[in-house]
């Protein structure tokens, strides 16, 4: 349904007031377009038009009832809603939606990963219902990361939440000091304080020239950052028993608010990505070093990479990439390490 006080669509990743506030019309079934709300990029379907509600004043629930429901919404085991929930819409449900934000479909195509994804509960209904079907973030396209609040407060001028598709290689919102957490999992915090840990801007920063010399080496930027990060988790997985591991454990302290106290297990959990980024990052960097590469090959004579002593350059070297000299005897002692 076309919106009374539409205006022309500028694309930006901004909400904009277009008029001024005035109350839906006694039967209409949403607001009659008095706000525009244009999309973030990246952003979950779900996470606009739960930003369209609040714009309005209206809960979430009340503006979702918009559209014909095909399932339920996911949650998790323990009962609470999935801040991940995710919404695919049929034809006449992404008109409704274009409609209530103000802009034009074309702009929701492009920031909105999920628009235009289609699915067999909502083909199955009626021609011209407005339809809509949860899913989770997920399973629709890729990781899901709570927004920097503050960013969004100064994009759109109202400090709600946003929830945004998002790499783990872009989790650090270098202008607030914020590093952005996983949004399925079953726990309160939205973002791990890191102003006190400016080695991870710095290494938000790196990624950015590691990924384009992956790109001109021929390899994909996801690929490399999987095989860095799968190496580190494993680092981590034995840091406990690294006596002479100073850097996380500082790190991880920083980001649970200056100590973890009793709940340790907690925020390794929690903290982890965060706390080893900036190493995954200089593995990264390690591995698209034609030098690191010809280490790599030598040491496996030829076959997959294996650390074949305690004296193996390689390991000895992916030591130093991470500023740790005394790294190198460990890695290659766990011949699976690398």
């Amino acid at each position: 349904m076309p919106l009374s006080h539409k205006t022309r669509c500028h694309e930006k990743d901004e909400a904009e007031v277009v008029h001024s506030p005035g109350q839906p019309h006694e039967g209409d079934p949403y607001p009659g377009g008095v706000f525009r709300t244009a999309p973030i990029k990246g952003e979950t379907t779900s996470s606009l038009i739960c930003r369209i509600a609040s714009r309005y004043g209206m809960e979430a629930k009340v503006l979702r009832s918009c559209w014909h429901w095909r399932n339920y919404p996911p949650g998790h085991d323990g009962g609470g809603a999935r801040a991940d929930a995710e919404v695919l819409l049929n034809a006449a449900g992404r008109q409704l939606l274009a409609g209530l934000c103000g802009v034009e479909e074309d702009v929701l195509a492009r920031a909105l990963p999920s628009w235009g994804q289609e699915d067999a509960k909502l083909s199955a209904g009626k021609n011209g219902v407005p339809a809509a079907a949860w899913r989770t973030g997920g399973a629709v396209a890729g990781p899901v990361a709570f927004g920097c609040r503050l960013c969004a407060a100064r994009r759109t001028g109202t400090a709600v939440r946003v929830v945004r598709y998002a790499p783990r290689w872009e989790r650090a919102c270098i202008r607030d000091g914020r590093w952005l957490l996983d949004a399925d999992a079953d726990q309160p915090l939205e973002h791990l304080d890191v102003r006190g840990v400016p080695e991870v801007a710095a290494a938000q920063r790196r990624w950015t020239g590691v990924a384009r010399r992956a790109v001109q080496a021929g390899a994909e930027p996801e690929r490399v950052f999987a095989l860095a990060y799968a190496v580190v988790a494993r680092w981590w997985e034995q840091a406990l028993h690294w006596e002479r591991e100073a850097v996380w454990p500082r790190r991880l302290h920083q980001v649970a608010g200056g100590n973890t106290g009793t709940e340790l297990e907690r925020w390794r959990i929690v903290g982890r990505d965060a706390v080893v980024f900036p190493e995954v990052v200089a593995v990264a960097d390690a591995l698209l070093d034609p030098a690191m590469a010809e280490l790599a090959w030598r040491a496996s004579g030829g076959t997959r990479p294996r650390a074949r002593g305690e004296d193996d350059p390689l390991c000895h070297r992916l030591g130093e990439r991470v500023d740790r000299d005394w790294l190198g005897p460990l890695l290659a002692a766990d011949y699976g390490g690398i």
